[in-house]
């Protein structure tokens, strides 16, 4: 998990720098006291950076901590869809078993699920508890389900924008 922390706060990192144009990363080492070395070995990707430092860099572009993750989760899924994070979930979705013909489909992704009625023995909280096994367990499986669960929570999000605007 600390490799995915790593990766969304590079990402939110590079776009910030990015939007704030050229010198950027020179004004954020020297206005937040952070090494140029430090700060460059972060934003290539060689170095995780201490979570002082992180926050001192969301600080210096007035966000709060978690913000810089939320955004950096969404500069990655907006990459390119060759990498291979994206990869990874396109096979778990299209290898997925088909369900029943009585299971209703959810058109915001695409993917079959079973009807409430056809879900089985397991309650929310059962499930809930599965889910944060598999979060914590640091495995790739790990990564695959935050992954999911970040772009079934977007495709969600747009549904109900779509449903408003209508």
């Amino acid at each position: 998990m600390d490799q995915l922390i790593s990766n969304q706060f590079r990402a939110a990192l590079t776009h910030l720098l990015a939007q704030e144009g050229r010198g950027a990363q020179a004004r954020l080492a020297k206005q937040q006291d952070i090494d140029r070395g430090y700060l460059n070995a972060i934003v290539k990707g060689r170095k995780s950076g201490s979570e002082k430092i992180r926050s001192k860099i969301a600080s210096h572009f007035d966000m709060a901590y978690e913000d810089v993750f939320v955004l950096g989760r969404r500069v990655l899924q907006d990459e390119s869809s060759a990498t291979n994070y994206e990869n990874q979930m396109f096979d778990v979705l299209t290898t997925a078993e088909p369900t029943p013909q009585s299971a209703h489909s959810d058109d915001a992704v695409g993917f079959k699920v079973p009807a409430k009625e056809e879900a089985g023995p397991l309650s929310i909280q059962t499930r809930i508890l599965k889910t944060i096994e598999l979060l914590e367990s640091g495995t790739n499986y790990g990564d695959i389900l935050a992954g999911l669960i970040d772009v079934f929570h977007d495709s969600l999000n747009k549904k109900r924008e779509k449903e408003t605007i209508h």
